[in-house]
């Protein structure tokens, strides 16, 4: 399997996810121009997708769904919850070969498995993923408030881990945000902060991913270099299986390019 982040923060967010000849977008959150432009930078083929997975509706992980969808008429797998609290007007035509998907119900795309899983986030049914092929198992969560044990289980044992670290409490707490938006970013159903981060690395990893990904990073309320010195705080001390070879195993996803791609 090979996972390549395209891009992440909160202003759009979309994963590729390829096995064989099966290609699959995680969330389309930027225009359907922009992800054209990031797969050929990666030496991708648009019209190869077969399928988009939605995490949830905020539009940040919509913002191309309907177009693509449309355009190149391949299937958009969505929980009924999401797709019916998504506004989509004149674009609900684009949606019609959609899949229905919910949580804890196992389904495949060409030689990608996956099993959607609950996260506390303010949307109708956040979704996050564990993704398999060829016996490489992905987790994939973005956009929590917290993680609790149900969901620690999920990020247990797999070769990839992509995994949120929104913002820094500090910066949150003293930056531009209003006081209503801080408190939703911060709320158990608003975004992941580094401490909650660090707390999960320190407590419920297992160690096992090759790739470790940090993603959805606050341009306002982050910054890569401090999400970076968390994580690397957090494992330092837990023994060789989680500090070897950390360094090079913790990558950043950043909002203006594709990350570099995992090959596992």
């Amino acid at each position: 399997m090979r996972i390549n982040v395209l891009g992440s923060s909160s202003s759009g967010n979309a994963t590729l996810a390829v096995s064989g000849s099966t290609r699959v977008l995680i969330d389309a959150g930027f225009s359907a121009r922009e992800i054209r432009r990031r797969l050929e930078s990666i030496g991708e083929d648009i019209s190869r997708i077969n399928a988009i997975v939605v995490t949830h509706e905020h539009s940040d992980h919509i913002r191309g769904v309907p177009v693509l969808a449309r355009s190149l008429r391949i299937p958009v797998f969505i929980s009924p919850a999401t797709l019916n609290t998504w506004n989509l007007g004149k674009t609900t035509d684009a949606l019609k070969a959609d899949q229905t998907i919910s949580a804890e119900e196992d389904f495949e795309i060409g030689e990608l498995q996956f099993r959607p899983f609950r996260v506390p986030h303010d949307a109708a049914e956040t979704l996050a993923f564990r993704i398999e092929a060829r016996g490489v198992r992905v987790a994939y969560a973005t956009d929590l408030g917290y993680i609790p044990q149900l969901v620690a289980q999920h990020l247990r044992g797999v070769d990839v881990l992509v995994l949120e670290a929104n913002h820094d409490l500090e910066m949150l707490k003293n930056g531009p945000y209003p006081w209503s938006l801080k408190q939703r970013v911060m709320s158990r159903h608003g975004h992941l902060s580094n401490d909650e981060m660090a707390r999960f690395f320190q407590e419920d990893f297992d160690g096992s991913a090759e790739h470790i990904v940090l993603m959805h990073l606050s341009r306002t309320n982050n910054h890569p270099e401090v999400a970076r010195m968390v994580a690397l705080q957090a494992m330092d001390g837990r023994g060789s299986t989680f500090t070897r070879n950390l360094e090079q195993r913790l990558k950043l996803a950043r909002h203006d390019q594709p990350s570099e791609w995992m090959d596992v």
